[in-house]
């Protein structure tokens, strides 16, 4: 059950439009195959970010289990949510992939679906929501847009109560 990380890879965008294209899932796969034979093939998860002088804002996370990461990641759909993300904020579109293993450490190919993947990216969405509530991922996030918990998650302004700021402590956060 272990992933591993790569990237970030800037995608690139092609027309007068600048898009997101089939040419940049081209670019993407080949750069993948130059980073570590294989990635390209592999299933696991992905996370789509801008990048600005301050840093990289996640934008959508998913996942590709029946799929390779490349292909899923930048399927039609998935590129329409990212160009539009691109027209709406300043920055270089860029994309990290979380290759899952197999036991004896290569990447473990398309197949069916896996519950560490699933888990894998409801962690990532959760973390990508709190880095960026405007996150255009809507699957699995009904909860956690509505759930708080004073002090610790989704809280609201103000100084956390002893408590939270305890548990904050105890959790490591």
């Amino acid at each position: 059950m272990n992933f591993d990380v790569a990237g970030p890879f800037k995608l690139t965008r092609h027309g007068t439009k600048k898009l997101i294209t089939d040419q940049s899932l081209t670019e993407l796969k080949a750069e993948l195959e130059s980073w570590d034979s294989g990635l390209s093939k592999a299933c696991g998860c992905y996370v789509f970010a801008i990048h600005t002088p301050k840093g990289y804002t996640p934008y959508y996370v998913g996942q590709a289990s029946k799929r390779s990461i490349a292909g899923e990641a930048l399927n039609p759909s998935n590129r329409e949510k990212y160009n539009k993300a691109c027209s709406e904020s300043k920055g270089s579109p860029t994309i990290f992939l979380l290759p899952k293993l197999t036991p004896n450490g290569r990447y473990k190919k398309k197949g069916r679906a896996s519950a560490t993947i699933n888990f894998l990216e409801r962690w990532l969405i959760a973390a990508a929501l709190e880095k960026n509530p405007g996150l255009i991922n809507t699957k699995e996030t009904r909860f956690l847009r509505k759930i708080s918990v004073a002090g610790i998650f989704n809280a609201k302004k103000g100084k956390p109560a002893n408590a939270s700021q305890q548990l904050r402590k105890t959790l490591g956060m």
